[in-house]
């Protein structure tokens, strides 16, 4: 439901503002409940699903956080679970399909004029409402305003599981998110039934804890058209207007066409209520004209898939796919601004390892003695723990090469042991034969070679004698000069 706020005069003037807006997170236009939580808790939060984290740890105008189940848990441990910011979002991440909506915030303002406890308090009561009528988990966050925007911006964001809390997890979808035809077959009236009593539900708890304050301020959920102003309601800025102007500084052209229409409005209504109808007709017409024309426009275009319907998998492999097309041109350039800049680069860097250099000389030393601490380790047998598995295998490494080629090769014997070796070996060894005994023997085995492949045909044979007895000679010669070189050398 829309943003509306609106203020009310009581019978002494006094008057309070009304704000409430209700936000649907849908994982199919891109939203993450992981992401929503951690802001608003300002808390560090890893979304299971898609392996990225998300910290804002360092938000420092979060009042009051905290989980509010229905109140049948209460004094419960088999609910704990959903207690767990991280675990529960990551429930919901998980539970539901692709383009599902995950969860629904509601965003109120809280009165200035209260105490800061009673404004939690006022927060804890609506949402511990909330969490009783759909049996959802409503995570309840407390902001302050911070020093850059309105001193009187206090607010509290309510954002709420799509799912009803059971002990063994998520169950089904919530009453607020069935559809029509579900709310229709199951005898409840329509969802906007549910909107209009959040808004005037809100009303009745602000105005009772002003009233328990002593206060005479109070707030309507009702348009000035039931209360019977005459009076044109400030139109508010789409979120994405808003915070474009507040960053530039400067009007937007489309936040400058919804003022230029409400200017229309105030003076259509000054001149008349015929006048203020044909500009409202008007104005009505032309609002669906550039509806069509947006919705003929991005009928053309291609569907973009959003990054928050995709699984860690599927990133990955876009990522992979987009870092192999633009790798070698991204390298490219590099490369040619490092040549192009190289001496501001080196300057740079000279200048920062100065600045840093008992850092620099720090790390270097540990990374030393961790991998003098990691090749002593192995020596004796050993092993290190280290809180960075990276450093302690890297650090590790040169000793377990050192160990691998100690266990190929052994320690060679010096020139003693060498030769006492040897002499052991002489001692215990039969006999060497001589040169002419090594040649007859080597003849012997000649010939029963040659007798084991005879040939078929007397041809062959007598080819194969004739060779043979050939063989034998040169045989017999080389034996002869192995005799004479045995004993020119004395052995």
């Amino acid at each position: 439901m829309g943003n509306h706020e609106s203020g009310c005069a009581t019978a002494n003037g006094a008057m309070a503002k009304y704000f409430l807006h209700v936000k649907v997170f849908s994982r199919g236009k891109g939203s993450r409940v992981t992401r929503a939580a951690a802001y608003r808790a300002g808390e560090r939060i890893r979304d299971e699903r898609t392996s990225e984290v998300y910290n804002y740890s360092d938000r420092h105008d979060v009042l009051h956080k905290e989980i509010v189940l229905a109140s049948q848990f209460a004094g419960q441990t088999d609910a704990d679970w959903a207690r767990d910011r991280a675990a529960l979002w990551n429930a919901a991440e998980h539970a539901d399909r692709r383009n599902a909506r995950l969860a629904r915030e509601v965003l109120v303002t809280l009165p200035p004029e209260l105490a800061p406890a009673r404004r939690t308090e006022l927060a804890r009561t609506f949402a511990r409402e909330l969490a009783d009528r759909y049996q959802s988990a409503v995570d309840l966050a407390v902001h302050e305003p911070r020093r850059d925007s309105d001193e009187r911006h206090h607010h509290a964001h309510l954002l709420m599981t799509a799912r009803e809390v059971t002990p063994e997890g998520l169950g089904r979808r919530t009453a607020l998110e069935l559809s029509g035809t579900e709310r229709y077959a199951r005898g409840l009236p329509p969802s906007k039934a549910e909107l209009l009593w959040m808004r005037e539900r809100w009303a009745q708890v602000t105005n009772q804890m002003l009233r328990d304050a002593g206060l005479t301020e109070r707030i309507d959920h009702r348009s000035y058209q039931a209360q019977g102003i005459d009076r044109e309601p400030v139109p508010m800025m789409p979120q994405s207007v808003y915070y474009a102007e507040r960053a530039s500084g400067r009007a937007h052209p489309v936040g400058e066409a919804i003022r230029a229409r409400h200017r229309e409005r105030i003076e259509a209504r000054l001149a008349g209520k015929g006048a203020l109808e044909r500009v409202l007709q008007r104005q009505t017409e032309e609002g669906r004209r550039r509806a069509r024309e947006d919705s003929a426009r991005k009928a053309g275009l291609a569907k973009k898939i959003s990054r928050a319907t995709l699984t860690r998998e599927e990133l990955n492999r876009i990522r992979r796919e987009r870092y192999r097309a633009t790798a070698a041109e991204q390298n490219r350039k590099q490369r040619e601004q490092r040549k192009a800049n190289a001496p501001e680069i080196n300057r740079k860097k000279r200048e920062w390892r100065k600045a840093h250099a008992e850092e620099v000389n720090r790390q270097q030393r540990e990374a030393y003695h961790r991998r003098r601490a990691a090749r002593g380790a192995v020596r004796q047998g050993g092993r290190i723990a280290q809180t960075r598995p990276a450093r302690q295998a890297a650090a590790e490494e040169p000793a377990k090469r050192l160990q691998r080629a100690r266990e190929l090769r052994q320690e060679s014997p010096t020139r003693e042991e060498s030769a006492r070796r040897w002499l052991k070996s002489r001692e215990q060894g039969e006999r060497s034969p001589t040169a002419e005994e090594s040649a007859r023997r080597w003849v012997e085995w000649r010939e029963r070679q040659n007798s084991a492949a005879a040939p078929a045909n007397s041809r062959d044979a007598s080819a194969g004698a004739r060779t043979g007895s050939r063989g034998d000679d040169e045989d017999v010669e080389a034996a002869t000069r192995d005799r004479r070189r045995d004993n020119t050398h004395g052995l």
